[in-house]
This record gives structure tokens, C-alpha cells and sequence, in this order.
């Protein structure tokens, strides 16, 4: 049994391979789902709804094919050259539905599912459209951001259905959060797409710069208390009736900031059993402020 052993397995090893060959040289009837990856369209037309990502078609191919996933990961490729503008119902066949990588000893031979898809034509168009930085930005202390934040290029190309497109008025850009900041900030980020089909950008992202500056207190003295939502029949004071307040921002806009500006407020619905409620404090949103005189408000009834 063990005589010439290793030549005895040989034989066997090619025994085999003259087998698989001759196995695999067959042809054979096949089903499989293949991917739909591409609709041919006259020019300046493009689809505004999905295709379906996939179809059940039956091949005939040898087994050599059968084994390759090239041609099977290429997909499929349907005709739709023939339709304008518009809503329409397509059954695939072999006649508009083909191999996207033409193999040999590979023949599409049936579309099996589904029998029928729908696909909504458009016009492709393109418009500019403003970018809006979805950032949230905190300077370190003693330091401001001097808003607005610069994004460059303002505006970007979107390039899609032309009924998609007039939904749209801007373009965001993906979120990020700075905090800390001392120094200027160069960042680039992504563009987030527009929900909806066959919708693109160009370019795909901006950059973004944001100016950090040393701030320059400003104190703001006796500014008035104001109370909201109170009853109209209630006759009260409040202690303290005015408070002091120390500002912070970009030197250039703090001497400019009017006390106008400025509102300080509490809230008659919140007030706490012994009469006080947190005063709110209220400025332009590239200000800061620092500290008051007084935290919360005493409401004292007549």
C-alpha cells in the first residue's frame, strides 16, 4: 500500500485537476442578484429618484466563469437612452439590460426579477449656493472671536436634478466643535450633501478661517432690571432695581457697544418662595460677560 506512495498521491492530485477542468469547461444555467450599476440616459438628463441597487437575472456561463467575481461585481448596465424628461414604468429584458463587463463564455439570459422598475428622469442642472459653517467655536480666556467666521469659497456648485435643486438655499458644512482658542484657526471641512438623489458638490469642502483676538473689558453701570411676566394688577419693587455689569470683547466693537444693548431681566414665573429670582443677562452674541453685581433679584410685594 505504501509502495511508491508519494507518486500514488500525485496521480491523485492530478486526477483531480483534470477533473475540475473538465468539470468547469461545462456550461451551466445560473441565477444570481447582480448590482445595477449603471442607467445610460441621453445627455444632460439624470435621474431624480433611486434605481433599484440590484436585479435577478439568470446567466449561462462555464464553470471557470461562474468561479470569477470580476465580471459578476461589474454589474449591470440598463439602456434608458430611448426616454426624456419624465416618470416611466421599464420592464428589463435582455434587449435594454446588459452585462456591464462583457465576458467570455458568459451569456445574460433571462431577467427574472423584477419584472418591471420605475425610473424618474430629469433635467441635470447646477446652481451656486451659500455655504453655512455648522461650527461651534469658544475662545480661551481674555480672548474673542471676531465674527464672522470666513469660509472660502463662499459659495460652492451643486449639481443635480433640476426639480431637487430649487429645495435648496444652503449647504452646511459638517460639524465641529473649538474650544480653548488663542490663536487664529485655518480648518477645512467636509461639505454635508443635500438629502436627495444624484445630488454633488463642487468642491466638496471649504475652509474655514476664524480670527481669535485679545478682549477688552468694558463696566456698565446702573443698568436697569427688567421683570417679565408679571400680573398687571401687582404692584411690587425690586432690590436691587439696577446692577453693574463688566463686558468682555474685540476691543475695536466694545467701544462701540451701547448700553441700549444691554438687557438685564428676571423671570416673575420662577420666582422662589423667599421672593428671588436669577437675573438674565442679555448682549450681542459676539460679546461676553464677565461678571454682575448681583446673580438673582429680590421681587418685594406691596
Amino acid at each position: 500500500m505504501f509502495k511508491n506512495f508519494w507518486l500514488k498521491i500525485i496521480a491523485v492530485i492530478l486526477g483531480f485537476l483534470i477533473w475540475l477542468h473538465v468539470a468547469t469547461e461545462k456550461e451551466y444555467s445560473y441565477e444570481l442578484k447582480m448590482p445595477v450599476t449603471e442607467i445610460a440616459l441621453k445627455d444632460g438628463l439624470t435621474l431624480s429618484k433611486k434605481p433599484p441597487d440590484s436585479l435577478l437575472v439568470a446567466v449561462s456561463a462555464t464553470g471557470k466563469q461562474l468561479l470569477r467575481k470580476k465580471w459578476r461585481q461589474s454589474g449591470l448596465r440598463i439602456d434608458a437612452s430611448l426616454f426624456d424628461v419624465g416618470r416611466y414604468e421599464i420592464n428589463p429584458t435582455t434587449t435594454n439590460t446588459s452585462l456591464q463587463e462583457i465576458a467570455s463564455n458568459v451569456t445574460l439570459v433571462n431577467i427574472v426579477l423584477p419584472t418591471t422598475i420605475q425610473l424618474q428622469i430629469d433635467e441635470e442642472t447646477s446652481a451656486q449656493i451659500s455655504v453655512t459653517p455648522d461650527i461651534e467655536v469658544h475662545a480661551d480666556e481674555g480672548y474673542a472671536v471676531n465674527f464672522p467666521v470666513t469660509t472660502a469659497p463662499p459659495h460652492v456648485e451643486i449639481i443635480g436634478p433640476r426639480s431637487l435643486l430649487e429645495r435648496f438655499q444652503t449647504v452646511f458644512t459638517e460639524q465641529k466643535k473649538l474650544t480653548g482658542l488663542k490663536n487664529n484657526v485655518i480648518i477645512t471641512l467636509q461639505l454635508v450633501p443635500p438629502v436627495g438623489y444624484g445630488i454633488s458638490l463642487k468642491p466638496d469642502s471649504v475652509t474655514l478661517s476664524i480670527k481669535v483676538i485679545p478682549v477688552k473689558t468694558r463696566v456698565y453701570e446702573n443698568l436697569p432690571v427688567v421683570v417679565f411676566n408679571a400680573p398687571p394688577d401687582q404692584a411690587y419693587f425690586i432690590e436691587p432695581a439696577y446692577i453693574t455689569v463688566e463686558v468682555t470683547g474685540p476691543p475695536s466693537d466694545i467701544d462701540l457697544l451701547n448700553r441700549k444693548a444691554l438687557t438685564v431681566s428676571i423671570d416673575y414665573k420662577v420666582l422662589n418662595r423667599s421672593g428671588f429670582a436669577p437675573t438674565k443677562i442679555d448682549c450681542p452674541s459676539n460679546f461676553k460677560v464677565k461678571k454682575s453685581s448681583a446673580d438673582s433679584v429680590q421681587v418685594i410685594l406691596r
